[in-house]
């Protein structure tokens, strides 16, 4: 079961997390600025398919939208964090280079 509370507040720190408005998340989900409205004050709860595009447009996942496990968003930022650090290891290799 949604809990329309507990996904609200993720749903809002997702969304400002990524810098984003609502006005754009609603162009990235293809749903009316109202409906998106709707689910971040917690009056209605979105199908699976608003769901699915909600993850895919906060990079996150729906499990993590609707019951708040982070193991798959933890795996992310990990792995993120990872690439990250080998392209600047990269970088730093190739502006050292003669």
């Amino acid at each position: 079961m949604l809990n329309k509370m507990d996904f609200t507040v993720r749903l809002k720190e997702l969304r400002k997390r990524k810098g984003t408005s609502q006005g754009n998340l609603t162009k990235l989900i293809k749903v009316h600025f109202t409906q998106e409205s709707h689910y971040e004050r917690g009056e209605t709860k979105p199908n699976a398919e608003a769901m699915s595009k909600l993850a895919k447009a906060l990079d996150t996942t729906v499990d993590y939208l609707m019951n708040g496990a982070a193991d798959d968003v933890e795996k992310k930022t990990v792995l993120s964090l990872m690439d990250a650090y080998i392209a600047k290891t990269k970088v730093q290799t190739l502006l050292h280079v003669k």
